[in-house]
């Protein structure tokens, strides 16, 4: 799971918003974030990363420290099926989740920003045919998939198992070093690219990072508020017209299936289904 801030020796703890996210004026952050826009978006990859990757392959510890640990067993103990058909874990690292990953899917894209994280999540997903690792900025990567797969796998005849449409997708430590707007582009994506019946799994950090606008808190207020939208949202146009009412073109919300407020940090989980994991085995 990648990119949490916790080895940055100048963070301040005492800067962890402990109040619910409803509490939080997302509005005002996104105000106070706007001016911050582009230079998050072309550096965060280039310098911020380089700068923690250097002469380091485990920056954030992943391989030795209980909370990593821990808080990857909870993020895959919650998803809401056993296995996934095509998934894609947005801002991978060095790749120790997605090893664990690999396991619950039959296809897994992974992406990554900086050149030596994508370097070493080859290196430990290397005995997993059905796993493809390819670098990219988030969210730009995003809207040029074909073009990056392409570019990174030219001879692969299994491409199109990674992509869209994804039955999983994993947003970890990643979304609070975009800006507000790439954020957003970031969710249009999700809501174009996640197949009916899909997961999203997205966990943050809580404390603030130095340097960054955005924080867990506010980044999963954006996301609440976003897919409640969603949820609620009913065309009336098409609704009423007869074809849109033939099953085939019924189009169900996202219900928000999971959530975990650690001390530390939040987990939540959405399918893109309305049935529960008990309502799809029939126990209600």
């Amino acid at each position: 799971m990648s990119h949490n801030p916790k080895s940055t020796p100048s963070m301040n703890l005492d800067s962890l918003n402990v109040a619910s996210a409803t509490s939080i004026d997302c509005t005002q952050s996104d105000s106070q974030s706007q001016s911050q826009s582009q230079s998050q978006s072309d550096t965060y990859s280039e310098t911020y990363f380089d700068a923690l990757y250097s002469d380091n392959s485990d920056p954030w510890q992943y391989q030795t420290r209980w909370y990593e640990k821990r808080k990857r067993e909870m993020s895959l103990a919650v998803l809401p099926q056993a296995e996934y058909d095509n998934g894609i874990e947005l801002g991978c690292g060095n790749g120790v989740f997605s090893k664990l990953l690999a396991r619950r899917c039959q296809a897994l894209l992974s992406i990554d920003g900086n050149t030596q994280a994508v370097q070493l999540a080859k290196q430990r997903l290397g005995k997993s045919s059905h796993s493809k690792v390819i670098q990219g900025v988030i969210p730009h990567v995003l809207l040029s998939l074909d073009d990056a797969l392409l570019q990174a796998y030219p001879l692969s005849d299994g491409a199109s198992a990674n992509k869209p449409p994804f039955d999983l997708i994993v947003i970890s430590e990643i979304l609070y070093y975009l800006s507000p707007i790439d954020i957003d582009t970031v969710i249009t994506w999700i809501k174009q690219n996640l197949a009916v019946g899909g997961t999203l799994l997205c966990c943050h950090w809580r404390y603030a990072i130095d340097g960054f606008a955005m924080t867990g808190e506010t980044v999963h207020q954006r996301l609440h508020r976003a897919f409640n939208v969603t949820n609620n949202e009913v065309d009336r146009s098409t609704v009423t017209h007869p074809i849109f009412t033939h099953p085939a073109f019924i189009h169900p919300a996202f219900t928000h299936q999971s959530q975990i407020v650690d001390s530390d940090f939040l987990l939540d989980v959405w399918q893109h289904s309305p049935k529960s994991v008990a309502m799809q085995e029939n126990l209600i």
